[in-house]
């Protein structure tokens, strides 16, 4: 590491010294070119709302025939306002040492007054990147650029060398810079960023042998593709680039903004047999005497093989902690040996995805590993778009299931549904396509809250509330209480009730053990609520209806009560954590004597949010029926109004008043109010779509 040191500090020495090589690979602009450019780019008003301006960034890469790639990118951003000259005062270039290297070849101030100051390139720092979870030893190089102003601008001229994901170490000094997928080449170029760009260029020099495949998505782009001195370049310049106004809860920037993907890869099917072989060359999956006895004590006495699977599955879920530990080579596309990872019993998602094959194997079932791309959509053209690993069994009649002992921690599901619409690439011995996962039905991830109260003349409303779940709308409730001290648990219990009435007291708890994965998450809290309604004067009571306001959503945060409503209209596709079903009810009884008046209409929505609600007064009850379903995780934008409306008319709800009044108090009031008192039912009126009094 020393000699390597030593050798980064000598590169930058001689790099600053050679501006040449920027020049002979077409990234350099001359000085008088940059004084152009600058004035071109205009004052700040030409970018309303911006902090800096892309001028230009022109990135050209020469691929080696090993696939090595080495890129030299230069750079020209202008500071339109303080915050931007403040973001532009430090230069920060992560890599990954295990198979990256970045150097500064030139950094330079060009002044609003026409001068300009240069970076000493021995200034340039080298630090660990700050890190959480995974300490891979990832690194990055930080230029000080120093103190400037609005309308000045930094120039920066850097080399980059090698690949974003780490695999095995090469013999020689630049081997562990050579792509995992030996000979081939793959890069993802976004053409998107904080800023506003006038000018984006990629170009790729390449063997014509090579068959190089690539595609601009999410935008236009002017593209040359020539055979020049027998390379095969090909050039792709995205024009005037604006970000696109950020929306809450939207899809990652890369499913909607310009981005260009290249790759030599045939197609997904060669990639997922490249990704086999590999894990099998390696030996991850190999069944040690430690990993036999694991599997055969966690499956002893079960006969089917979905029940061994399913409990093999959460072994590794609870039994391997997420942690993700510099182990030397092998932090990227190879997995670390199953026997590796049962000492440690910690891992990164592909070290339980690889403990989890190997378990499975060891239990005498066909599994295997598979990637997938968490938070955002992969792409046909076959470049490495992924960011985790899972696990595939394969069943005697051929077919797959998918498991994740990573997202499955306090889960009942094999497969968390919080990934549903979302692609995968298996590693199967014969290869695989590209598989988008299914849509999980909203009725897998029941959420029923069921509330039996009554309500006297003080205002006290006493009751029961039981709150039943499955699947996802189980594991949010679970979430709860895993990884809090049982000694938190009570605390836990009431917030159900106490995160929306503080009030509340809980006399009573009964639940199912939060680490019980074996049947759904169900408690039952007997509750007290001095002073619920609220006494006027007249002795009438005014009074939302408990369940109306879902404490249950409230205490587990759900996207039901989250999701933000405020744009009325999407120009993108947002996402929600899951399908979902929440089904709410009351019966409230009401004091003797009353009538009921402000009951809401009843209401059918359907759509991407469907929603089914009716508020009735029968035999001294008040009665609140509600049924939301959550249809989809993925919305498009034509599908945000209706489910839009379905989660506006659902909180409305919840804050929903209802006056009750007594007898007496009504007489002298307006005619038409309903009676709830069980000694004088009102007379039949006509039928209506709902039993209200108005």
């Amino acid at each position: 590491m020393r000699r390597r040191s030593g050798l980064i500090v000598g590169m930058l020495a001689t790099l600053a010294l050679v501006p040449a090589l920027v020049l002979a690979q077409g990234t350099s602009v001359k000085p008088e070119e940059i004084k152009a450019l600058l004035a071109q780019a205009g004052a700040p008003v030409r970018f309303p709302g911006a902090d800096a301006v892309i001028v230009f960034d022109h990135r050209d890469v020469e691929v080696e025939d090993s696939g090595l790639s080495r890129m030299v990118q230069h750079t020209l951003t202008r500071a339109l306002t303080l915050a931007g000259a403040r973001e532009l005062s430090v230069g920060l270039f992560p890599y990954d040492p295990l198979s990256a290297d970045v150097t500064l070849v030139r950094a330079r101030v060009h002044l609003a007054d026409g001068t300009t100051r240069d970076i000493d390139p021995a200034t340039v720092q080298d630090a660990p990147d700050p890190a959480s979870l995974i300490y891979w030893n990832a690194r990055h190089r930080l230029v000080p650029i120093g103190r400037i102003e609005v309308g000045d601008a930094v120039e920066i001229v850097t080399r980059r060398v090698g690949f974003t994901y780490a695999l095995l170490a090469g013999d020689d000094d630049e081997g562990r810079f050579v792509p995992p997928m030996r000979g081939h080449f793959y890069d993802i170029v976004p053409f998107y960023g904080p800023y506003p760009a006038i000018e984006q260029r990629y170009r790729v020099r390449i063997d014509p042998g090579k068959q190089l495949q690539y595609q601009v998505y999410n935008g236009a782009a002017e593209v040359a593709d020539r055979i020049e001195d027998g390379r095969r370049v090909v050039t792709v310049t995205v024009r005037d680039f604006k970000p696109p106004t950020r929306e809450v809860g939207m899809v990652s920037p890369s499913d909607v903004a310009p981005k260009l993907l290249l790759t030599t890869a045939a197609d997904w099917k060669a990639k997922a047999v490249w990704f086999h072989q590999t894990q099998e060359t390696a030996g991850c999956f190999t069944v040690t005497p430690e990993v036999k006895a694991v599997a055969d004590a966690v499956t002893r006495g079960l006969t089917r093989d979905e029940d061994k699977v399913a409990a093999l599955n959460h072994w590794v879920a609870e039994n391997i902690r997420y942690v993700g530990l510099h182990m030397g080579a092998g932090e990227g596309f190879t997995l670390h040996p199953a026997a590796m990872t049962l000492k440690d019993r910690g891992g990164v998602c592909k070290d339980k995805a690889g403990m989890l094959v190997a378990l499975l194997r060891a239990a005498g079932l066909e599994s295997y590993p598979a990637m997938t791309m968490a938070g955002e959509r992969i792409e046909r053209i076959a470049a490495d778009q992924f960011n985790h690993c899972i696990t595939v069994w394969r069943k005697p009649d051929g077919s797959t299931v998918l498991l994740d002992p990573t997202w499955v921690p306090g889960a009942r599901e094999m497969w968390s549904s919080r990934e549903q619409q979302q692609e995968v690439l298996m590693g199967l011995p014969e290869g695989a396509d590209l598989l988008t996962t299914a849509l999980s039905p909203a009725s897998d991830h029941p959420l029923k809250v069921a509330i039996t109260s009554r309500l006297t003349g003080d205002g006290t409303l006493t009751g029961t509330l039981v709150a039943q779940a499955d699947g996802q709308s189980d594991a949010a409730l679970r979430r709860l209480y895993r990884g809090r001290a049982r000694t938190d648990w009570a605390a836990v219990d009431a917030s159900f009730l106490t995160l929306t009435e503080p009030r509340a007291v809980v006399t009573s708890v009964e639940r199912t053990d939060p680490d019980d994965l074996s049947k759904p998450f169900t408690i039952s809290l007997r509750f007290s609520i001095p002073s619920y309604g609220r006494v006027l004067a007249d002795g009438a009571l005014v009074v939302v209806p408990l369940a109306a306001r879902h404490p249950v959503g409230i205490a587990s945060r759900a996207d039901e009560m989250q999701v933000s409503i405020a744009p009325k209209e999407r120009a993108f596709p947002m996402r929600i954590g899951c399908t979902r079903l929440v089904t709410l009810s009351e019966r409230l009884t009401l004091p003797p004597g009353v009538t009921v008046t402000g009951l809401p209409e009843a209401k059918q929505l359907d759509g991407n949010g469907r929603l089914w609600s009716r508020w009735t007064v029968s035999g001294g009850e008040l009665v609140i029926d509600e049924r939301l379903e959550l249809t989809t995780r993925i919305v498009e934008p034509a599908a945000w109004p209706s489910l839009r409306a379905a989660l506006e008319s659902f909180r409305t709800l919840g804050d929903t008043m209802v006056l009750v009044t007594p007898v007496a108090t009504a007489r002298r009031g307006a005619p038409g109010q309903k009676s709830a008192g069980r000694q004088a039912p009102p007379k039949p009126q006509p039928e209506r779509p709902m039993e209200v009094a108005r």
